[in-house]
């Protein structure tokens, strides 16, 4: 077979975890800059076709804008740099592997989500900004992507958060399931292109736009806006990798003689 067993999965995500919880904090924060940078360029590739679109085309531009997106997830699962928001399924299943201890799973969470920011804010400054790719003809359509972020009130903004994140965690899953580079490629592609068109949210992406129009000097949004959004987001980006997919496919795939042998998580930290 060309994939892997769910098992065999589970087993290859928790050694990633393992592998995650050793790198020293310069190592983990200079991925997550990377893995941050990476899913800011792929929406500035989605903000330039979308922008460059006619409102009579706007469902092509939407649909070419989302086919564009997941190159960002693609280099980073490739490249081995750091997501916070894909880690909530690898780190939460190497907790329930026993591989590594809640603490530790806090830890890179909020590492990697930091060293996202940083990186996503660095392209929305210096591609977006000063070299001015997302503003001129394309400030309205910066700005409205942005506002409508902000504007999500937080139960919306939660809930599309824990959506956006379900499909990362599956093409995680399913990238890490193939045996071939194709079947990789093809693993990241089609959720993250999906979650794109629905409209969910991400809230490292939502790191680069709205900086992206807070630095355009055009927007009302504030600083304090941007972080509650990130806040909101990323818990639910968290609820959806950890609780909605991490848990299930560890209790459907792990095999436990009962619940007492099952493949419990650490009792204390």
């Amino acid at each position: 077979m060309n994939f892997y067993q769910g098992n065999e999965t589970i087993d290859i995500l928790s050694k990633k975890a393992e592998e995650k919880n050793k790198m020293s904090f310069i190592r983990l924060f200079l991925l997550g800059i990377l893995g941050g940078a990476f899913i800011a360029l792929g929406y500035l590739a989605y903000l330039r076709i979308v922008g460059a679109m006619s409102k009579e085309l706007n469902g092509i531009g939407l649909f070419l804008g989302a086919s564009i997106f997941p190159i960002g997830l693609i280099s980073i699962y490739l490249m081995n740099a750091e997501l916070a928001t894909g880690n909530t399924l690898t780190m939460t299943l190497g907790y329930l592997d026993k591989k590594v201890k809640i603490s530790q799973v806090v830890y890179n969470w909020l590492v990697v989500a930091i060293s996202n920011i940083l990186g996503a804010v660095l392209v929305a400054y210096f591609f977006g900004h000063i070299v001015g790719l997302t503003e001129g003809a394309y400030l309205e359509t910066t700005l409205n992507i942005a506002n409508s972020k902000i504007e999500a009130s937080t139960m919306s903004a939660l809930i599309s958060g824990l959506g956006g994140n379900i499909f990362v965690c599956t093409a995680v899953w399913i990238a890490t399931s193939a045996k071939t580079l194709a079947g990789k490629i093809f693993g990241l592609w089609f959720p993250v292109m999906i979650f794109i068109v629905i409209g969910l949210q991400h809230a490292v992406a939502n790191a680069f736009i709205i900086p992206a129009a807070i630095f355009s000097g055009q927007a009302t949004i504030t600083i304090l806006d941007f972080l509650t959004n990130f806040l909101t987001v990323f818990l639910g980006n968290a609820l959806g990798g950890a609780i909605v997919v991490a848990i299930p496919v560890f209790m459907s795939n792990r095999k436990c003689n009962s619940l007492n042998t099952c493949e419990l998580p650490y009792s204390g930290d």
